[in-house]
Parts: C-alpha cells; sequence; structure tokens
C-alpha cells in the first residue's frame, strides 16, 4: 500500500508537548529515585506514583514504561492494564485519559490525534470510535504486520484478521469482532451465500418488494449497502473513486421510496413483509435470535458485493501502536496479552472481593482463536441459579422475544460457519468518505438531485478526500 500522509490543517490545537512513556529515544525506566513529573497532551503523569504501582520485574530490573491513549477509558481497559502491570516483569503501562485534561470530547481526540501526527503521542491508543483506516492513511500508526510471523497468525482467526487489513497493512487489532450480514428464508433468497446488487434487485422486484422489505433499524438503506461493498467503488491502493456506475445508481433508485424504518419481527418475516434483514452477531446468542426469527431454514446472503460473500466484519474499540512510539516491542506485548482475554481472569485474582468475569461480560465474538472455542465451549454449558435451581438464561428476552439459554453444538457449529464466511470489513458510519456518502444520499432522497448527478458529487468530493492524503 502506497503510504499516504493526511493533511492535519483542521486540528488548530496549538504547539505539539514532550512526550513521556518510552521517551526520548532510549524507553523510560521506572526507577526508585527522584519525583519526575512528566506530561502527554498536556497531562502530568506524576512518575513517582507510576513507581510505586510498578516496582520491578522478577529478575529484579526495572519495568519500561509504556503510555497508552484513550478518549473516556471503559472499565475492561484500566481492569486489564492492572492485571498486565501485576503479571508483567519488564513493561509497565499508564493509561492516558484525554478527556480528563480536555471535558470536551471532541477536542480530546483532536488534541489525540494531533499529539500522534507530530510523534509525541502515547506508544498505543484505545481507538474508541476514532476511524483507525483514516490514521492509518496519515501514516500515524505502525503496521502490525511485523509483529506476525506464520506461526504468531495461527493463534487468530485468520479470516477475521485479515479482514482487518487496510490495504496491505494491518492499523488495528481488537480482542472482539462482530459480523454483519442480509439473512432470510432460503426459499424465497435462495441458498447460495453472496449476491450481486443485481442479484438482490432481481429476488426483490420478483417478490414485488422495494427497500421497505429489508428489514432492520439503520441508516439510509443506500448508505449502507453502500460502505458494506465499499471496495467495489474505492480502489484504496490506487486511490481512486468511482460511483458513476449502474449498480450505484441502482442501489440509489432502489432505495429512493422507502418510507422508513419498521422493526423486522418474526410475524413480519413470516407474512412476507419483510423479505430479508440486516442481521449478524454481536453476542453468542444472536444464533439463537436469528432461528427463531427466522426460522429453521434460513441463509446467510450477506451484503450485496461484486466479489466474496459479503459477510463483513466490524471491530469496535480497537488497538494501535503509535509509529512515533519508542517502545514498539512493549506496547506489542501488552496488545497481544490483552487480545488472549486473561485479564478477565487475572483481575479477579487481584482482587477477590470482585464478582468473577466470565465471556457472558463480552461483547462479540473473541478474534484470538484459543478464546473464540473456549467461548463457544462455554456457550454450550447450562447455568443454574444457586437458590433455585431454575435454568439461567444467556439472553433476557423482552417483549415477544424469548429468554435463550446455552447454545447447542448445531448453533455453536453455525457460527463456525458463519464466522469462516467473513471477508471483508465494513467501513465505520463516522468515517469521512461515510459522511460524504450520506450527505449526498441525504440530497438525492430530498429529490434535488437526480442519482447520476448524485454519484457524480460523490464521487468528486470522495476523489478530492483521496487526493488530498497522496
Amino acid at each position: 500500500m502506497r503510504l499516504m500522509k493526511r493533511r492535519w490543517s483542521v486540528i488548530v490545537l496549538g504547539a505539539a508537548i514532550a512526550l513521556t512513556g518510552c521517551g526520548g529515544g532510549e524507553a523510560d525506566k521506572v526507577s526508585g529515585t527522584g519525583d519526575v513529573e512528566t506530561e502527554i497532551g498536556g497531562i502530568k503523569i506524576d512518575t513517582q506514583t507510576e513507581r510505586e504501582q510498578s516496582g520491578q520485574g522478577p529478575d529484579g530490573q526495572e519495568k519500561t514504561a509504556l503510555t497508552l491513549g484513550a478518549c473516556e477509558t471503559p472499565w475492561e481497559l484500566t481492569r486489564a492494564v492492572e492485571a498486565y502491570n501485576a503479571g508483567s516483569g519488564k513493561y509497565c503501562v499508564k493509561i492516558v485519559d484525554y478527556t480528563q485534561e480536555y471535558p470536551d470530547y471532541d477536542t480530546a481526540q483532536e488534541r489525540l490525534k494531533l499529539d500522534l501526527a507530530t510523534s509525541k503521542g502515547p506508544d498505543l491508543i484505545w481507538a474508541g470510535d476514532l476511524i483507525v483506516d483514516e490514521l492509518g492513511y496519515a501514516g500515524v500508526l505502525a503496521d502490525l504486520n511485523v509483529y506476525l510471523t506464520p506461526e504468531s497468525r495461527e493463534k487468530y482467526i485468520t479470516n477475521i484478521l485479515d479482514c482487518a487489513q487496510t490495504g496491505d497493512a494491518l492499523y488495528e487489532m481488537a480482542a472482539t469482532f462482530e459480523l454483519g450480514f442480509i439473512a432470510g428464508d432460503s426459499g424465497k433468497l435462495g441458498a447460495e451465500n453472496g449476491w450481486t446488487v443485481a442479484d438482490m434487485l432481481e429476488i426483490f422486484r420478483a417478490n414485488d418488494k422495494d427497500a421497505d422489505a429489508l428489514g432492520g433499524v439503520g441508516i439510509y438503506t443506500a448508505q449502507e449497502l453502500t460502505l458494506h461493498a465499499i471496495g467495489d467503488f474505492v480502489d484504496w491502493n490506487a486511490g481512486t473513486a468511482d460511483f458513476c456506475n449502474q449498480e450505484f445508481y441502482d442501489i440509489l433508485e432502489f432505495c429512493r421510496d422507502e418510507s422508513g424504518w419498521v422493526k423486522v419481527t418474526r410475524e413480519s418475516m413470516a407474512a412476507g413483509t419483510h423479505l430479508a434483514a440486516r442481521s449478524g452477531i454481536s453476542d453468542i446468542t444472536d444464533i439463537q435470535y436469528m432461528n427463531w426469527l427466522f426460522g429453521n431454514d434460513w441463509v446467510v446472503k450477506g451484503w450485496p458485493c461484486n466479489r466474496g460473500t459479503g459477510v463483513k466484519v466490524s471491530f469496535s474499540n480497537s488497538f494501535a501502536i503509535s509509529s512515533g512510539s519508542r517502545c514498539p516491542e512493549g506496547a506489542w506485548d501488552f496488545l497481544e496479552y490483552y487480545m488472549t482475554l486473561d485479564w478477565l481472569e487475572e483481575y479477579t485474582a487481584l482482587y477477590p472481593d470482585i464478582p468473577p468475569k466470565t465471556y457472558a461480560s463480552i461483547h462479540g465474538l473473541p478474534l484470538n482463536r484459543l478464546a473464540f472455542e473456549e467461548m463457544l465451549e462455554w456457550s454450550t454449558v447450562q447455568q443454574y441459579y444457586e437458590d433455585t435451581g431454575e435454568p439461567l438464561p444467556l439472553y433476557f428476552g423482552e417483549g415477544s422475544i424469548p429468554d435463550f439459554y446455552a447454545n447447542s453444538e448445531e448453533d455453536v457449529e453455525r457460527i463456525r460457519e458463519i464466522v469462516a464466511l467473513a471477508d471483508g470489513k465494513s467501513m465505520p458510519v463516522l468515517s469521512f468518505v461515510s459522511q460524504i456518502i450520506g450527505e449526498e444520499i441525504s440530497g438525492y432522497k430530498e429529490g434535488v438531485l437526480s442519482a447520476e448527478q448524485t454519484a457524480a458529487k460523490i464521487q468528486n468530493r470522495v476523489q478530492l478526500y483521496l487526493d488530498e492524503q497522496k
């Protein structure tokens, strides 16, 4: 992939602040002499406190200090860092939460991006809702492929790891992932996985249906269809956009008259009101929900695209390593530790009074292959209330949706099959390209422009964005 440098003119937050952590050309050591106060992004760090918390490794050597940047630190990150620091003999991680110094969330994010752009930021970041692809194109994140050997890649579900790539680079890794796709009755949609836009339109028209028959709450259907097939319209390696084609015109026309969002139900699917539904797996019991919603004979069609199955992967709360990190090997060591999810148990061991955490507390499916299989196995073991002996649901139903209990072996095998189908990454709704598409589609739906004019405006704006990063 060509390394592209983003223009950071939109960030006007003043001069950069000196980096500490693994700083100054040589990684800082957590030592026992003197009281030193340092800064990252204007945030003061008391290294005396850090020394008291970290101590030395089992061999008596001082630990190397690492900094981890975040905005609004989630509970799991705090727990993972505490467990890692307690067990690591080489490194000590300090969380630098930018929202503690900058109360306005947007300002905190911009300051973090500025620090990364000027190589004065933390060693690694908890991305949150930052768009990792855009930061990677800007050249401020390291390509994590350099840390992965063929053997170490096998620690992870490899096709999902491949989906995390941005072109030829791997800028992010997340402990868990979610899958997104379109699904429905195989008797109506066909039993094959994968379809193109033309295939989808043919099936919907044959059943006298339009975009309203694609159930599920979300953004504009045309925007969503485009984002899930963004590789059909944008060549990231070449830096070119192509929205002025019949496929995109058809997407716009298909969605022109959609009347709004009506939540898909078991009844609406059975009655044919909804021909298919936006669906996915973000929880271990979602497979049981889809069995209940669609009936036993349902198929994963995927999002329509020209290549592949259309089963898309999304990652939330990814980690990335700064290209300016002065301790990248330590950053990678922590990242690999987090990916194992071992901190779920190790943190509980540090604080016995805290209720133990299990896979029930994890949102999504683990990328680590061992943790993934452990989660599937865990989901098949029925739990019971201690006081009554009654079965404990894995999912507590709401309204007409029933409770779901332990998965069957057939359920977990279906999950494995769907995971194996995944072959692409969804573009985040908050990304700049996504916002361009959404803005122009909004104008199209108001009837101001034709499909051709709308496509031309999107192409011009996206191409300008790509050109600015060359």
